[in-house]
Parts: C-alpha cells; sequence; structure tokens
C-alpha cells in the first residue's frame, strides 16, 4: 500500500511539475512578448474590388431555431461584393428550423442574395460532415465559417481577407477572430465563463502567435484557404473537435494559422450549467482524441518545432485529471506521512500552477476591458470554483476520448437575444450520468475530511471541505437547472417539408 501510493503520488507530482513548468511559461512569455512585438497580423494593402477573392460563407445549423435567424441574417448583411459571396446555411436540424428559415431566405434570394439552403437527410459526419458537403458543392477560393450563435459584422471578411494582410502569404492555411460575448454579464455563470475563454483568446492565442507556436481554429469565426483544408485532407469526423484535428493536420504540412486579436465576433455563452458541462465534456473528449489521434505524426514531423508545447496546448484539458487524481490521493499522503521532500514538491508546483492561472485570469480581464471591482473578482471567483467543481465531468470525458472512439456530437443549446424560445416548448437538458460520480467524489472528499480531522490535521481537512463544497454546489446547481422554471430548448420533432426548391438548395445526402 504504502509503496503503491508512492508511484501513484509520484506519478501525480511528476505531472504538476510538468503542468506548472508550461503554466509559468505561458504567463512570462505573454509578459515579454507584450513589451515587444505587435498581437495582430501585419495589415497588407487593400485590393481594388475587382480582385478581391470569392467567399462561401457556412453556417452549420442542428436545431438552434432560436438563433439560426439571426446568424442568417448577419450573413447577409456583410459589405462584400455580391458576384463573390455565396452564403451556405447547412441545416441538419429535426424540428421545425426549417420553417423559420424559409422565409427568411426566400426573401434574401429576392433581394439578389446568393444563398442556398442545404439538408442533409442523415447527420453523418456531424458538423465536420456538414462542412465537408458544403466544401463540395462550393468552388470558392475562401470558406468562413459561423456557428448559430455568432453575429459577425458586416466588415469582417474585408477585415479578414484584405485589411489584415494574413492571406498575402501563400503558408497561412486559415484566419482566426477573437470571440466575444452577447450575454456576459446575463448572470455569475456567463460572467466566468467569460474570463476564462478570454485567457485563451487574450493571452494564449497571442502567445502562440508571436511564438510561432500551433494556432488551432476555434471552429467559429474564422476564415479558411480553401486550398489548405485540402491540402490537409478535408474535414474529418473521427473526432469531436474537427476544428483542432485539421488545425494540426494543416501544421504537419508546413500551413499554419493566424489569429488577429482586433477582428471580434460576437457570440453566445451558455447560461445554464447543463449547457456549459455538456460542451465542456464534448470539448475535453475532443481535444483528448485528437491527441491521441496525431501524438505520433507530431512527433515525426519536422514542421512542427514546438512539439512538447503544442502538445501541451492541444491537450490543454489533461490539468484536470491531474488535479483530480492530486485532490484524491493527497488525504492519504497526510495521513500515511509519505516522504516529506515529495509532499512539498507536489503542493509547490500545484500552488505555483494555480498562482499563475489566478494571475492569467486577471491579466486577461483587464486586456478585454472587463469592467473593474466586484464585477470581475466575483466573476473570477465563480471561474475558479467551476475548475475545481468541473474536475470530475471533464476528466471523464478526457479519458473517454483517450479510450473510445469519436460518440455523438452533441450541440450546446442555445437561447437566443430573447431567451425565448421560437421552436416550442420542450424539456431541459436532462441530467448527464457524470453527476454520479461527483456525487461520488462528494462522498469522498467528506469522509477524507472526517478522516483529516481526526488525525488532527485540521487545515488539509479545510482543504477536503472546500473541493467538497464546490463540487457539491455543482451538484445542487444541476438539478435545480434541470427542473427550475424558464426558457427551454427546442424539442426534437420531425420538421415540415420545406419546398427546398424555394429556398435554393438541395436535400441530397
Amino acid at each position: 500500500m504504502h509503496v503503491l501510493l508512492i508511484a501513484l503520488f509520484g506519478s501525480v507530482t511528476a505531472a504538476a511539475i510538468v503542468y506548472a513548468g508550461f503554466e509559468v511559461r505561458l504567463l512570462l512569455g505573454y509578459l515579454a512578448m507584450r513589451r515587444g512585438e505587435s498581437r495582430s497580423p501585419t495589415s497588407g494593402e487593400l485590393l481594388h474590388e475587382s480582385a478581391l477573392p470569392t467567399v462561401t460563407v457556412q453556417l452549420p445549423l442542428f436545431n438552434e431555431g432560436d438563433v439560426a435567424l439571426a446568424i442568417v441574417e448577419a450573413a447577409c448583411a456583410l459589405d462584400y461584393p455580391a458576384d463573390r459571396l455565396k452564403i451556405q446555411v447547412l441545416d441538419d436540424s429535426t424540428d421545425n428550423t426549417p420553417d423559420l428559415l424559409a422565409p427568411l431566405i426566400a426573401r434574401q434570394r429576392a433581394a439578389g442574395i446568393d444563398i442556398v439552403y442545404l439538408r442533409r437527410e442523415t447527420r453523418r459526419g456531424w458538423k465536420a460532415g456538414a462542412l465537408a458537403w458544403g466544401l463540395e458543392l462550393s468552388d470558392s477560393e475562401f470558406v468562413a465559417i459561423f456557428d448559430a450563435d455568432f453575429a459577425p459584422p458586416p466588415d469582417f471578411l474585408r477585415r479578414g481577407l484584405v485589411g489584415s494582410g494574413a492571406f498575402a502569404d501563400p503558408n497561412v492555411a486559415f484566419l482566426q477572430a477573437r470571440w466575444t460575448y452577447t450575454n456576459a454579464f446575463q448572470n455569475m455563470l456567463t460572467r466566468a465563463q467569460a474570463i476564462l475563454i478570454d485567457r485563451h483568446f487574450a493571452i494564449q492565442k497571442p502567445y502562440q502567435l508571436i511564438n510561432g507556436r500551433t494556432l488551432a481554429f476555434n471552429g467559429s469565426a474564422g476564415i479558411w484557404r480553401r486550398s489548405a483544408i485540402e491540402a490537409a485532407g478535408g474535414w474529418t469526423a473521427d473526432t469531436l473537435c474537427e476544428d483542432l484535428d485539421l488545425s494540426y493536420r494543416c501544421a504537419l504540412k508546413g500551413l499554419k494559422g493566424v489569429y488577429d486579436f482586433t477582428l471580434t465576433c460576437p457570440s453566445e455563452i451558455p447560461p445554464g450549467i447543463l449547457a456549459f458541462k455538456l460542451q465542456q465534456r464534448r470539448w475535453a473528449k475532443g481535444t483528448a482524441q485528437c491527441l491521441r489521434k496525431l501524438t505520433g505524426e507530431i512527433f515525426r514531423s519536422r514542421q512542427i518545432r514546438h512539439k512538447f508545447e503544442d502538445l501541451y496546448a492541444m491537450a490543454g484539458y489533461v490539468v484536470h485529471p491531474i488535479m483530480l487524481g492530486y485532490l484524491l490521493l493527497w488525504p492519504w499522503v497526510v495521513l500515511e506521512m509519505l516522504p516529506r521532500p515529495m509532499m512539498l514538491a507536489s503542493q509547490a508546483c500545484m500552488t505555483i500552477a494555480n498562482v499563475t492561472i489566478i494571475a492569467s485570469l486577471f491579466l486577461a480581464a483587464s486586456v478585454s476591458k472587463r469592467r473593474a471591482g466586484s464585477s470581475v473578482l466575483k466573476g473570477l471567483g465563480v471561474a475558479l470554483l467551476l475548475g475545481m467543481s468541473l474536475m470530475v465531468n471533464t476528466s471523464l470525458a478526457f479519458l473517454g476520448g483517450c479510450l473510445g472512439r469519436a460518440g455523438v456530437f452533441e450541440r450546446t443549446p442555445k437561447q437566443g437575444r430573447s431567451g425565448i424560445s421560437s421552436v416550442g416548448s420542450a424539456p431541459r437538458l436532462k441530467l448527464h450520468w457524470s453527476i454520479y460520480f461527483e456525487i461520488l467524489f462528494v462522498a469522498y472528499m467528506l469522509w477524507m475530511t472526517y478522516l483529516l480531522v481526526e488525525a488532527d490535521q485540521l487545515f488539509q481537512a479545510l482543504s477536503s471541505l472546500l473541493f467538497a463544497a464546490s463540487t457539491g454546489f455543482l451538484v445542487l446547481a444541476q438539478i435545480v437547472d434541470r427542473f427550475s422554471a424558464g426558457p427551454r430548448f427546442a424539442r426534437r420533432r420531425p420538421a415540415s417539408r420545406v419546398p427546398v426548391e424555394a429556398l435554393g438548395g438541395s436535400s441530397s445526402a
């Protein structure tokens, strides 16, 4: 028992050292970069109207009627020459979203917009399958992709394709815009998520861009060079993060992504805990699948120079299994009185890493010009609470991605600006089976609290109690979210058959 505990905790300690090292490197690297180079692509010369490249805007949808109208309107309002712009509504919906879209698409076509409605008989390949199918039906040089809850500003294409100058380099595969949020201050959960996502877009991505690390496409609010997609093998659905997968396959071919901090695109943050957990499960599982799929190729590649740092960025969710393992083992380490140097080393590494993350979250809020004072402090507190309580959920998903197949691509439910469903009332998201493991984790940490109190380890007992309370709060929040009254998401009911010809599209798979 003692030897096994040393072996297990030693492994967790080693992982914590690596984790702390990468987090410190990221923060210090960003601070050094901020004193030097710019964080956005170099501006290029404006092209003449006749020289603008052709673009297809793809809008992948699935049962998202509450936001579908807004994204179609935003796409049709893009300021770009009509003869060089095509819009594809890639709708896999099984509800009445097509009924909602039909009048709008008909009006836009009558107004001269080249917009087509494309509907598949099955969801084969999920979002990746829809994007790949749309690409086959397009001959444009570039493809812009927006999820249903995004709202690109009218000048998005001109700024991304021309103003940024990014695509003057033939090795640039895509340009990623920065996400902003229409509902960041809707509740404490959305405030916390905004801070967490800001850390990725305001700290991590600028650092990666300037220091030549592999940049990943974030699935929406970006522009792709068509030839780059084809050179990397196209969209594939063998992972739940088709965007991350394609980004790294491009890097393996010597192609790169570019991030423009100044080009922003508003989006919606999940306002409920069940929707947020669903999103985090998909991202955690998808990144693990990409890690399993591409690690060998990355190590063998001569194109990717910063292999370990790029792999760490890809496997960001690995921190949750590390922290979960640490929490499960630490009380026994204290009770069994393992070698003090090992205990101090692990504590120091976890403390350094967590302090670094807290500092980077504060910095992200500052860079993003978020409201100062108690609002940011409360959001940061909830963000840290989420980090502690989501470990079980994301660890299970990450381990599942390391071991299993792709699984089902579950879209994050959207509410839209009104928060009122346009597609009829429906049950809320169901409680996921991971909640039972969260309950077990709460019981385990309470048991550890009791044992530590009995052993007069009151400080350690307080830490165990804190994690039990945070996860317990998450469990309670899920139950409240599941059964509370309020706007409900779309019901999966058969859609009435809108004549596809009237929408200028096709229904073939």
